[in-house]
């Protein structure tokens, strides 16, 4: 029995760019993603290191913060799908006017916490950032 191959024609899940023509936020959340990765691996090692040898302070310091950067897009993007979902589409999506314009009537009371719950978000990551950068010791 042969499989049937279905071809993408925005190109390979391994190429980046091809999302940037469709998708910039599918691209902001995958360039993070990948760019998480070893830079989370490279940082567990330090850590274990750092529970031998303490003088890794501010390489552990370093590491945590880029990382507290290099998470952020993936945490955003999961408060914007959980505002979607409970909103049902209302924020944060791309529906025509007249279907938003239904859904406000049915729902729109509910719509108000949830559009600025991912802003909330940027301002208590940003302010966590900030007191991890200046009140962590050296």
């Amino acid at each position: 029995m042969t499989e049937k191959k279905t071809l993408d024609l925005r190109g390979s899940q391994a190429r980046l760019a091809r999302l940037l023509s469709f998708d910039r936020r599918a691209f902001t959340h995958m360039l993070f993603y990948r760019l998480l990765i070893p830079v989370s691996i490279i940082y567990g090692i330090v850590l274990l290191g750092y529970l031998v040898h303490p003088a890794l302070a501010p390489v552990v310091k370093g590491l945590t913060l880029l990382v507290w950067v290099l998470f952020f897009p993936q945490l955003y993007e999961s408060f914007v799908a959980f505002s979607l979902i409970q909103t049902k589409g209302l924020v944060f999506s791309h529906l025509n006017e007249a279907h938003l314009a239904l859904m406000r009537n049915r729902y729109g009371r509910r719509a108000g916490l949830y559009s600025f719950l991912p802003y909330i978000l940027i301002v208590g990551w940003a302010l966590g950032f900030v007191i991890a950068l200046v009140w962590w010791p050296q």
